[in-house]
């Protein structure tokens, strides 16, 4: 007891009493604080967490009353759970790490009305120029990437005017400008390789060996002399064969691309059938192709959709990096400098935040067959995913309805350890309710009700590809007559009846718009059943006009470039006679050498003993 410093003990032990106590009173409030300020800066719309529970002996944390607002409706909650219990180990968080061995939650919704605005607070300074939400913008990017102009009726009976079609904006003339211009270049490389397979040498010595033969005999060569002359000959006569292939090859490149002016002839049909297109859309005439339809009427609808995921998509990039990158962070406030923090992350540690298991219970509220309760579980979400090793999956099953089938699943997962990353998710809802659709310059809406919504999406990098399809069946179909009155035109008017009859027979519609491409370059493609109706109305009323409109498109297309592309085969073919030409006098001399030290060879091999 004489060795106890008691002057120093009692206050140390004061010292930790205190900070006992003070993380009893405190560490819940800070947690709750954390949880809203990390959550409002990650989500860019505001947390609210009405409880926060930390029982640091128990390695249990519980947080009640979580509501996360919607980015994109401030008044609407993207969901809020009642109760949130993880199990937390100790070890880690003193390094400060978080590692969750199991979350679980229950009383989870969506779509929750808020009592106030969840939107951010935003300085006044900075209100001046405010601009559209980060959501807002990233999905009006992609929109305006993948946007197709929609039907439109109001040009369907108006006279074709083929004179605006300019010349110089036809794909056709460029297409045989480019040949023309490339003649010269054509002819210079085919001269260029015919002087480098380098025939003159060796016709040149056949010729010698021919001319020296000519007046031989056997008293004037000896036996000696007319064997190595039989020699010399056929060795010679190989030499011009092997010559005469390489000619043969090489005529057939004359005779077909011709160092690439083949192809750019090749390309002109194909321009001409794109400068159909081009000059048909600048007279707006409709279309009777279903694929070109179906964007018509929805990409727009889609493409909002769409680009939502993907900046989810993105959003789960940001905060889930590959690979062992360093994060940069804002660093800790200062009154100057405060500067950034640089993580570097090691590969055998814990992750910054890992949650090896949570299990959630999901309520969907209303009265559609969608309501009900579901069972989610998500395996392996981590803001280090190399670190961890394994990817994050994720599923959602329905456990309980109300009404309506029990067909509802959500799965996925994020494998984000290295580069590409590579994403996946696929869902089926049935009975979920689906959107009324105003079919824009048709004045038609249809009410899809209660269907079926399917959704594929697989990403590797930034290259994406994935589906959207929805299945209605029972749809209502009304006429708008508010956003599109009806045309004061007779003929105008037959055609609105006659695509007001051909939908309003529809009963079950389905619609799949498929995305691919990639994330900055994306491509939208949209099938659906409606757009088999549209097609045939349009084909009995408008058939034959626009038939006749298309033959003056294309007439105007002809006349502006058939003189340009006639110069440019003439071109063409100028060089590939030109170079042929000199192929064939150069074929002729061979022939001609070969021929005669043959006929010598023949002679020579019928003497006794030299053959």
């Amino acid at each position: 007891m004489k060795h106890i410093r008691w002057k120093a003990l009692l206050p140390l032990t004061v010292v930790l009493l205190l900070l006992v106590g003070g993380m009893t009173l405190f560490v819940d409030p800070v947690t709750r604080r954390g949880v809203e300020s990390a959550g409002t800066s990650m989500v860019g719309a505001k947390v609210d967490l009405r409880r926060a529970d930390v029982r640091l002996i128990d390695g249990t944390v519980r947080f009640e009353g979580l509501a996360v607002t919607d980015p994109g409706a401030p008044m609407t909650n993207l969901f809020e759970a009642e109760q949130i219990v993880f199990a937390v180990e100790i070890l880690p968080a003193l390094q400060r790490k978080i590692v969750i061995d199991t979350m679980a939650a229950r009383g989870i919704r969506f779509g929750t009305p808020r009592a106030t605005s969840g939107a951010i607070p935003v300085d006044p300074a900075d209100t001046l120029d405010q601009g559209p939400s980060v959501i807002r913008k990233a999905v009006d990017e992609w929109r305006a990437q993948v946007r197709v102009p929609p039907i439109s009726l109001a040009t369907l009976t108006q006279s074709v005017n083929v004179a605006g079609i300019s010349a110089e904006s036809l794909a056709t003339l460029r297409a045989a400008r480019s040949a023309i211009a490339f003649a010269d270049s054509a002819r210079t490389q085919l001269l260029a390789d015919l002087q480098a397979l380098d025939p003159r040498p060796t016709v040149d010595s056949a010729e010698a060996l021919a001319n020296r033969l000519r007046t031989a005999n056997l008293g004037t060569l000896g036996i000696a002399g007319a064997r190595q002359a039989v020699t010399d000959v056929r060795r010679t006569v190989r030499e011009l064969d092997q010559l005469n292939d390489r000619l043969k090859s090489f005529e057939g490149e004359v005779k077909g691309d011709a160092k690439g002016l083949g192809a750019r002839l090749e390309a002109i049909p194909a321009a001409r059938q794109a400068d159909y297109t081009y000059a048909r859309s600048l007279l707006q005439l409709p279309s009777f192709e279903i694929p070109t339809i179906g964007p018509q009427l929805f990409s727009d609808l889609f493409a909002e959709k769409i680009g939502e995921l993907m900046y989810w998509v993105r959003l789960a990039e940001r905060y889930v990096p590959p690979g062992l990158r360093r994060q940069m962070q804002p660093g800790a406030k200062r009154v100057r400098a405060s500067g950034t923090d640089v993580l570097f992350p090691l590969e055998r540690t814990y992750p910054d935040f890992l949650m090896r298991l949570g299990e959630l219970s999901l309520a969907i509220g209303g009265e559609g067959a969608s309501t009900g309760e579901y069972s989610a579980r998500v395996v392996g979400l981590t803001t280090q995913p190399t670190v961890y090793g394994a990817p994050t999956r994720f599923a959602v099953e329905r456990t309980a309805g109300v009404v309506g089938p029990r067909d509802a699943s959500i799965s996925g997962s994020l494998d984000h350890r290295g580069t590409p990353v590579r994403d996946s998710i696929a869902a089926r809802l049935t009975g979920v309710p689906l959107p009324t659709l105003p079919l824009k310059g048709l004045g038609v809406t249809v009410a899809l009700n209660d269907g079926t919504s399917e959704l594929r999406l697989a990403r590797a990098g930034d290259a994406i590809d994935g589906s959207w399809r929805w299945r209605a069946n029972g749809v209502t179909w009304s006429r708008d007559s508010v956003s599109q009155p009806r045309s004061s035109s007779p003929s105008m008017r037959l055609v609105e009846d006659a695509l007001w009859r051909a939908m309003s027979r529809i009963g079950d519609v389905e619609i799949e718009a498929k995305f691919s491409g990639t994330l900055k370059r994306p491509a939208l493609s949209i099938n659906t059943n409606i757009a088999d109706a549209i097609a045939s109305a349009l084909r009995e009323q408008l058939g034959e006009e626009v038939r006749r409109a298309e033959a003056q498109v294309r007439a105007r297309v002809d006349q502006l470039v058939e003189a340009k592309v006639a110069e440019a085969r003439a071109e063409a073919e100028k060089v590939r006679a030109d170079v042929q030409g000199r192929v064939d006098a150069e074929r002729a001399k061979l022939e001609a050498q070969k021929t005669a030290l043959e006929a010598r060879l023949r002679e020579l091999v019928r003497i006794p003993g030299i053959g």
